[in-house]
């Protein structure tokens, strides 16, 4: 009952029209509204696999977009819960942000690379779209309302040489689900976004010195999981690929999902680790110079 009154408390804060007057909150108060949120999506998701899907294999691409939707929401908890943006990379969700763009172009009008089931019709686009949202309300944290806390000179991999790849490998390598060069290559364009869009935020969290908040790891943590559910949703459906005449665009998508994961590989493993082992999580490893960088550390 404590940490349902915690959880409460926490969301009458950041809602109340005073909440930028107010001080940060205590961390049993954001663990609690954190946890309220965990709780709030898996109720989300009962009730779309009960009366917005048809209960069916493909609905697994559907709970993928609410697990992303919920790192990004803990995210923002943890933003306006503690007032800062610290070891929160603004190049990662600005990459994010256009594979949302991109991914949303395509599916919000054709039909070919979304669940076949009733969740592919509206939740699925629903829950992209409120990500988006979320992601935009970040940035605005991220550059206005606390840029003080802003940590720009951690967040320095370019991503301005890693978009015209994307675009120019989904032009003459994408399948053909929706029959159209322009959205087809718009929905591979995101997926080849979406491979790298996690780097900045990898890159800068083993940059930094001392301990990253333990809330930016599970948004971390969040996304691995969701593209792991999408893995395997292509992993299944890489049959229809085949029979639809492009095969070596349906092994791309599926390697693009699978080397997403192997970049995060890494940071998986130290996480576990640091979870289930007491201990804390070195990402000092993951920088090309670990010898000239601080220990960094994440407290879970």
């Amino acid at each position: 009952m404590a940490a349902i009154a915690d959880a409460i408390e926490l969301f009458l804060l950041l809602f109340s029209k005073d909440a930028k007057k107010r001080g940060v909150v205590e961390r049993n108060v954001l663990n609690a509204g954190i946890g309220c949120c965990y709780v709030f999506m898996g109720f989300t998701w009962l009730v779309v696999w009960t009366k917005y899907s048809d209960r069916s294999y493909s609905s697994i691409l559907t709970a993928a977009s609410c697990v992303q939707l919920l790192g990004f929401m803990n995210l923002t908890i943890k933003v306006r819960g503690t007032k800062s943006v610290a070891g929160i990379s603004s190049k990662s969700l600005e990459m994010y942000a256009l594979f949302f763009i991109t991914r949303l172009s395509s599916t919000l009008w054709k039909s070919g690379y979304i669940p076949v089931d009733r969740s592919g019709r509206t939740v699925y686009q629903m829950m992209d779209v409120l990500s988006f949202c979320v992601v935009l309300q970040l940035l605005y944290c991220i550059h206005k309302t606390h840029r003080h806390t802003y940590m720009a000179e951690q967040d320095t991999l370019p991503i301005s040489p890693l978009i015209p790849p994307c675009v120019i490998l989904a032009y003459f390598l994408h399948a053909n689900l929706n029959r159209s060069l322009i959205f087809d290559t718009a929905w591979a364009t995101s997926t080849n976004i979406d491979t790298l869009a996690m780097l900045p935020q990898l890159w800068m969290m083993s940059k930094i010195g001392g301990q990253v908040e333990g809330n930016t790891a599970h948004f971390v943590v969040s996304i691995i999981v969701s593209r792991v559910m999408a893995l395997m949703f292509w992993w299944s459906a890489y049959k229809d690929l085949k029979e639809e005449g492009t095969e070596f665009a349906g092994k791309q998508i599926v390697a693009a999902h699978a080397l997403q994961l192997l970049l995060a590989g890494d940071f998986v493993y130290y996480y576990l680790k640091a979870k289930f082992g007491g201990q804390k999580l070195n990402l000092s490893h993951l920088h090309d110079s670990p010898a000239a960088q601080p220990q960094s550390s994440v407290e879970i």
